[in-house]
């Protein structure tokens, strides 16, 4: 049996539920909670605050429907940063950099061979990535190389959520895959 990780904290039977209930509401206020589990809306308070304080909770994030905001193209794009980069700056200067990109969505770092960062990028419509895009290929190329470019349409996001993830690590289940598809 694997042993908990000392440094994760240990979660009360209390704060799984109101961890839960603010993940799926992000702005669910204490008193409904509150009632839903008998407890005062002080004990919420309390419950919230220490989530917060331990970084647990480090802000709360609204879910935004991007096509009524005018966003109706997807791009998931691996990028490899050239030595000159890597050279030039460090890794919290490109971190910051990639930040500062308002079309960024979602920014990882990479550490494979054939890339460096997987970028998730937001755009008006197939025109607009395909003009960025073809900018940064031909104005950075010294500094980047694009290695994979998945387009899509905002339509095709199924699953924006990860609440089911939380699920299997404040009950501690072990992570096993499902029956993917239907058919056994």
């Amino acid at each position: 049996m694997e042993k908990p990780d000392p440094n994760l904290p240990k979660f009360t039977r209390n704060e799984k539920i109101v961890l839960k209930k603010i993940i799926e509401q992000a702005k669910i206020p204490d008193l409904q909670i509150a009632k839903k589990m008998g407890l005062s809306q002080q004990a919420i308070f309390k419950i919230r605050h220490k989530l917060e304080s331990a970084g647990v909770i480090k802000g709360y994030m609204p879910l935004i429907d991007f096509k009524k905001i005018g966003i109706e193209t997807l791009v998931v794009v691996g990028i490899k940063l050239t030595s000159y980069i890597w050279e030039k700056y460090s890794e919290e200067q490109i971190s910051e950099r990639i930040r500062k990109i308002p079309q960024v969505i979602i920014a990882y770092r990479i550490p494979e061979s054939t890339i460096s960062h997987l970028l998730v990028l937001g755009f008006k419509n197939i025109n607009n990535k395909d003009s960025y895009l073809m900018k940064l290929q031909s104005k950075y190329s010294k500094e980047i190389e694009i290695v994979h470019i998945y387009p899509f349409s905002v339509d095709r996001i199924i699953k924006a959520s990860h609440i089911g993830l939380l699920d299997t690590i404040i009950n501690k289940e072990e992570s096993k895959p499902i029956e993917f598809f239907l058919d056994k």
